[in-house]
Parts: C-alpha cells; structure tokens; sequence
C-alpha cells in the first residue's frame, strides 16, 4: 500500500512519513510546494494529478486542509486524509470540505464541533501526539541549564492587527469598538468577548485596510468573521499574553530563571529575560526541552480547546511542562500528575517558584507524563488511526 504525501514544509511532516512507513506504508512524496510557493493553483492541481497517475496510491495526505487536494481527489475517486496541526485554518470552511473523499483530523474541539455537521464522519476529533520513537534517539543532557524556557514566537510578527494600526491603514476611529472588546478580553481566556461583540463594520474594516486579507467564495460560514477575529484580532491577544507572561515572570522570579528561544523581536520583554536566538525545531529543540527544568505552553488565543503540538514535544521528551488550561486537556492527560495547569499569571508565577524548589515534584510528572504519552499518544499511533479510518472507508 501506498500513500502519496503533497507536502509544503511543514515541521510535522518528517514524523508522520515516518510514522507511516513504520505501518508498513510505501510513501511517495509531492515536494514542489516546498520550494515554490508561488505556484498557481493550476500547476498545484497538475502536478498532484500527474502523482495519483503515476503512483496509484491508497490515499492522498497532507499535514493541514487544502482544499485544492480534495477538488481533485474527489475528480479521481480516491481518498483525501489531511490532518491539522494549525489552528485556526480558515481553509476548512471552503465548501470543499463537503467531499465525501475527504477524511479530516481536526485537533481543536471548538473547531471541530463548529464544521463536523458540513460532513458527518468524514471529518474527526483528534489530539496530536509525540514523536517518541525519534525522541528516544536523542543523547539526553547530562544537566539543567535553565530554570523557565519558553520555546516559540512571541506573535508579533503575525499581529496583523497592530501593523495595520500603527502603519494607519486602519484608522483609530475604525478600531474603537475592536479595542474596547480586547481591553474586555485580555484577561479573560478565550475568544468569546470578541465573538459577540464584534460587528459588520469591524470585520469590513479590516478586510479593507488590508490587501491580503483571506476571503473565500461560497464558505460555508463567515469566513471573513472568522478571519477578523483569529488572525487579526486573537493573534493580537496572543502577543499580550506572551509579553505580559513573561514580563511577570521576569519580575518575580530570580534574575537569570526565565529564557525565552525565538526568533520575534523582544524589545518589549524585561532586560531580565535571557534571550537566545530560534532553535531547530527537530534537532535543537528536544536539547533545549531536556535542559529545562520548567517548560512552559502559551497557549495562542486562536487554540480554544485543543493541545498544542508543544505539549506533546515536552512530554515526549520525557520533561515537565507547565502550561495555561484548556478544557480538553483533561480527556486524555491527568494533572497534575503527569504535567501541571496554571488559570492566572499569578498562579504561573507561584508555580514556577514551586517546582523550581521541589524537582522531585516535577520530575515525577515528567516521568508520568512521558510514560503516558509513550503508551497511548505517538504520532505512530496516530498515523495508525488515520490509515484505519481510510481502510474502513474503503471497505463500506
């Protein structure tokens, strides 16, 4: 059996090809995408054509939804599986997403419940996982060399919302309602303040002020909406969030404990920070990971119910993560025995002073949470689950 992988570069897709050929899966690769982003849509749907007649394979994959795929996989009467590891994805709501080829693996509840309906059992509920096999591999660190990490953009460079306030394109007065419902939200989890309160006239704002704006024809929701409010006004939050996170941190916790790996610009974090440059994510990541003693999950504003592939890296490292709550966390992990939940700021900053004083405490939870993940939540596993769900289809 054969799968054909249409891949773009994402940083899941080396474990999952592995993880598929550990199933006993041939996989041919479409990598054009990779190195041409500029491609029209017409040169993408040939060459994926031309891959399904060449390697005839089982099913068509890919990490994250487009709907092109699933145009011509339905053309082709194959199966199309395509698993998000990105939320939000505004390409799910493309009527697209109605094809009965399509099996779709959507790791956010929130996300899941607002499309599952558009087509019952061929789009799924389900967590990420951890690349234990290659994690195993690695030569762990023989000492802790930093006491807090934080791993990750600080969402600045994809707050489109301030640029477009502070270049004038959107003008004070067409921001006045969208700023009052952020001060509303920064404090609150979620997104739902923003839900109710922002109108006709915000979105429109937006969409106008900006030439890149991602619209769709024939969605099947607002998708304009939904833009509006993930990648403008929720990716906003998120860089409060980190900045206000770690700033207390950086207040209360010893000089020298909190450093921070990215590639954002930090100019608005305390001099206390240690800040070093991005890291690999496959090769230098895991070393940075096993050299913390605390790693911390800031969860982007945009991710309302769902794990992100952050946890799973800590915890398939083997190392302790404490990270902010989410409702669906408590389906599939225990805290605080395999891992730890803050609900405040405050309650962060108390935390991390706990743990960086009890290692017993956290390495027990690491242990435990590695040995949980390692059981029930690999990406082998769940590339398993993804080929089951595409054999019973084709088996109705």
């Amino acid at each position: 059996m054969k799968v054909l992988f249409y891949r773009y570069n994402s940083i899941c897709e080396p474990d999952y090809i592995e993880a598929f050929k550990k199933a006993g899966l041939e996989v041919a690769e479409i990598t054009e995408e990779m190195y041409r982003k500029s491609m029209s849509g017409e040169e993408r749907a040939r060459i994926l054509l031309e891959g399904i007649a060449a390697h005839k394979p089982l099913f068509v994959f890919s990490i994250d939804y487009f709907p092109f795929i699933s145009i011509v996989c339905e053309r082709m009467n194959i199966t199309y599986a395509a698993l998000s590891v990105d939320c939000p994805v505004a390409e799910i709501y493309d009527p697209a997403i109605r094809k009965s080829c399509n099996r779709v693996f959507l790791f956010d509840k929130d996300q899941y419940e607002s499309i599952k309906d558009e087509n019952p059992g061929n789009i799924r509920y389900m967590p990420l996982g951890a690349a234990v096999e290659r994690l195993d591999q690695l030569a762990f660190p023989e000492v802790y060399e930093y006491p807090v990490s934080f791993i990750g953009s600080l969402y600045n460079e994809k707050d489109r919302y301030m640029k477009l306030k502070e270049s004038g394109a959107l003008s004070a007065d067409a921001s006045e309602n969208m700023d009052r419902l952020i001060y509303a939200q920064k404090d609150v989890p979620g997104l739902d303040i923003i839900r109710e309160g922002i109108t006709f006239e915000d979105v429109a704002a937006l969409k106008n002020a900006d030439t890149s704006f991602y619209s769709a024809q024939d969605a099947v929701c607002d998708i304009d909406s939904y833009v509006a409010i993930n990648n403008y006004i929720g990716n906003h939050l998120t860089y409060l969030d980190r900045v206000k996170a770690l700033n207390l941190l950086a207040e209360k916790l010893p000089e020298g404990s909190v450093h921070l790996f990215t590639r954002s610009d930090t100019g608005a974090l305390d001099k206390r920070i240690v800040v070093h440059g991005g890291v690999e994510t496959l090769k230098e990541m895991p070393d940075v990971i096993r050299k913390s003693c605390i790693n911390l999950n800031l969860t982007s504003r945009t991710i309302t119910n769902g794990l992100p592939q952050r946890i799973w890296d800590i915890l398939g490292c083997g190392s302790f993560v404490l990270t902010d709550k989410v409702p669906a966390l408590e389906e599939v992990l225990e805290a605080p025995k395999m891992l730890d939940v803050f609900s405040s700021y405050e309650e962060l900053a108390d935390k991390c002073a706990y743990y960086l004083e009890n290692s017993d405490a956290r390495e027990e939870a690491a242990v435990n949470g590695y040995r949980a993940v390692a059981a029930s939540h690999t990406v082998l596993l769940r590339a398993l689950e993804i080929v089951k769900t595409v054999l019973a289809g084709k088996l109705k």
